[in-house]
Parts: structure tokens; C-alpha cells; sequence
């Protein structure tokens, strides 16, 4: 079937006040930046008029201002989850506007599945290709995007027009089987994929927004003093154990964290 191609506007229009909206993308990577932001201006509208206009938002991880800075600011959010490093979102989430609930991010497709958050009404994510028999390729990141595109109502698919085509084979898309019944993910060697290329929905509750933007970046301050001062005490720490024999000559392997902290420690 052909594919309904929609304005940003259009496709905020389709959301309603109270709806659990997901949004693919982990980190600024591959989030939605232009119908996020259409759903903060229908948020504003409404309010003027004194109409309560508020939804859930769910994502991979935390998000580009496009998503929680301007939601926030446009107190367009009733709940979010699972986590968020915007300045506007943290402050108003402090000022107790709305419901959080921090998860453990590889957690949130499963709850969402089970059903523990409620329904995901709408489904909002970019791509860097779709097709008319319904296959959605993301552009450079994931999240929850397979979860919420076969779960939600509605797809809305942002095709931007600045990520090539060719990105389709980067991905392997795969959702794990639920406990009690998980078995482990049978990849058996370094070239083994076990999902598809692309994001397989019903087109018939497709909707397409094209654009064309840029990534979203993030940024840290440099490290000051006492940042790298930090770094410097782990470093030695570090080297003393190994010299004391309780760390192996060649190393263990480090989970760093997101922060000034972490990357003064690296």
C-alpha cells in the first residue's frame, strides 16, 4: 500500500492528550527532532485555551532537547521514563510537574510489554528508510523503537533525508522472549546476526514526516581541577593495586559511567 506522507504538525495532531508516546533513539542518537517538538507547540495551543494536554514519553535512554527540553518547557508531560539528562526536564521533574519513574534502561521494553506501564498509544521514530510493505529502518540509534512500533497504535516515522539509505544492514533488529520463557540469544560467532535489517510494522498504521536535520550533540565542560585531580587519584589507585598483585598485570575490563568524572578517569 502506498505510504501517507503527513506534515510535523499533522502527525501531532493524531496524538491526544493523555496518550503514552514512545520514542525510538538511545541518547541523542537516532531521536526524533522535529515532531517532538510540534507535540510541545500542540501542548502550548491547548493550555491557552484551558484545555489539559499531557502524555507519557518513553525512551531507549536519555534524549536531544527536541524531546525533553522542549516537553518540558511546553509542560506537556504527565510521566517519563527511564532516564533524562536535560537541564529543563530535571528542573521540572524537581518542581514535582510530573511522574518519574527511574528503570534500569535494558528494562523498559520488557515492562512495557508486560504491560506493567500501560498501553503505548503512538509511536514516534526516525528512520533513515521506509518502505510501503512496512520496514523501518532506524538511523543511528534504537532504544525500544521494535517494542513500541509493533505495540503502538500509531507509527509516526520521521524520514530524515540527511542520514543515507545505506545505513540499512548496520542494525540487527531483535526482540528477546519474555521470562519466564527467555532463551539466550543464539548467536554462536563474531559474524553471527540472529534479527532483521530493518523494523517490521503493519504500514497500515504507518504515518511519514520527511526531514532533513542534523544530529543533536550533547557536550561535557572541560575538566577543571578537581575533576582531573578525581581522575588522577582513581589512576593511582589503580596502578597500586595492580603493583600490589589484587589487579592482573593485564588489567580487567572498566564499565565507565556518563560524565566529566568518568572521562577524566579514561
Amino acid at each position: 500500500m502506498a505510504l501517507k506522507f503527513i506534515s510535523a504538525e499533522e502527525a501531532a495532531s493524531l496524538i491526544k492528550h493523555d496518550d503514552n508516546v514512545g520514542f525510538s533513539g538511545f541518547t541523542h542518537a537516532g531521536c526524533p527532532k522535529v515532531v517532538p517538538v510540534e507535540i510541545a507547540k500542540r501542548a502550548e495551543s491547548e493550555h491557552a485555551k484551558g484545555n489539559p494536554f499531557k502524555i507519557g514519553v518513553f525512551t531507549g535512554a536519555s534524549t536531544g532537547d527536541s524531546i525533553d527540553g522542549s516537553l518540558a518547557r511546553a509542560k506537556a508531560i504527565k510521566f517519563r521514563t527511564p532516564y533524562q539528562t536535560n537541564k529543563d526536564m530535571r528542573e521540572a521533574l524537581n518542581r514535582g510537574e510530573f511522574d518519574f519513574f527511574d528503570l534500569h534502561l535494558s528494562q523498559l521494553a520488557q515492562e512495557i510489554r508486560y504491560g506493567f506501564l500501560g498501553k503505548i498509544n503512538v509511536a514516534v521514530v526516525e528512520a533513515a528508510d521506509v518502505t510501503e510493505g512496512g520496514e523501518i529502518v532506524p538511523t543511528t540509534g534504537v532504544g525500544i523503537t521494535p517494542t513500541i512500533c509493533r505495540m503502538a497504535d500509531i507509527v509516526i516515522v520521521e524520514l530524515n533525508k540527511k542520514v543515507p539509505t545505506k545505513l540499512r544492514g548496520i542494525h540487527d533488529l531483535y526482540e528477546l522472549q519474555d521470562p519466564p520463557k527467555r532463551r539466550e540469544i543464539p548467536i554462536y560467532e563474531v559474524q553471527g546476526r540472529v534479527g532483521l535489517e530493518y523494523v517490521k510494522v503493519n504500514p497500515e498504521k504507518i504515518f511519514v514526516v520527511e526531514t532533513e536535520r542534523d544530529g543533536e550533540g550533547g557536550g561535557f565542560a572541560p575538566l577543571d581541577e578537581v575533576t582531573a585531580r578525581i581522575g588522577n587519584n582513581v589512576a593511582e589507585f589503580f596502578v597500586a593495586e595492580m603493583r600490589a598483585g589484587r589487579i592482573p598485570a593485564h588489567f580487567l575490563p572498566i564499565q565507565s559511567g556518563v560524565g566529566n568524572i568518568a572521562n577524566a578517569v579514561l
